[in-house]
């Protein structure tokens, strides 16, 4: 059960890379095409995007590289973030939803897009510093079943 839960974070990892993007992209085109962004389209992208961005922070392995990288605390801070921009995006577009309100147009939607590509920028950010732990740092590397950088161990 442990090969299976230590590649969990790998693994989901991409999917809030991908949804996001494709979440952002999907947005523009709508909004340049129709000058207007229907708030029920796409939506389950985005949410199934943000339930995706907050597993990629939980099954985070920080223990696994404890002392040996610089890039850690970077990478978890612009996952976070990530995690709650767009959950907050989701939120949005649901509460609006509720509200009655069924697109967005003119300076809501410029907002909205401003949002939902910094949202991109910064699935983007995190993927780029997780990938500089994993591959110049060695990171959850192993060869042969031996840790290429294993964890610096705290004395008691």
């Amino acid at each position: 059960m442990n090969e299976i839960t230590s590649h969990l974070h790998p693994i989901l990892v991409h999917f809030p890379i991908a949804l996001i993007t494709a979440g952002v992209i999907y947005d523009l085109i709508l909004a340049f095409s129709r000058k207007q962004l229907p708030l029920r389209q796409g939506l389950w992208i985005w949410m199934t995007a943000a339930c995706a961005a907050w597993l990629s922070v939980a099954t985070g392995p920080e223990d696994d590289s404890r002392g040996n990288t610089t890039y850690l605390d970077i990478h978890s801070t612009l996952a976070d973030v990530t995690a709650w921009v767009v959950t907050l995006l989701v939120i949005a577009r649901l509460y609006m939803l509720f509200r009655g309100r069924d697109k967005l147009v003119r300076a809501a939607l410029a907002i909205y897009l401003v949002v939902a590509i910094a949202a991109c920028g910064l699935v983007l950010g995190t993927g780029y510093y997780g990938g500089k732990m994993v591959y110049d740092n060695g990171i959850g590397v192993k060869v042969n079943g031996i840790e290429v950088n294993p964890p610096i161990k705290k004395d008691n």
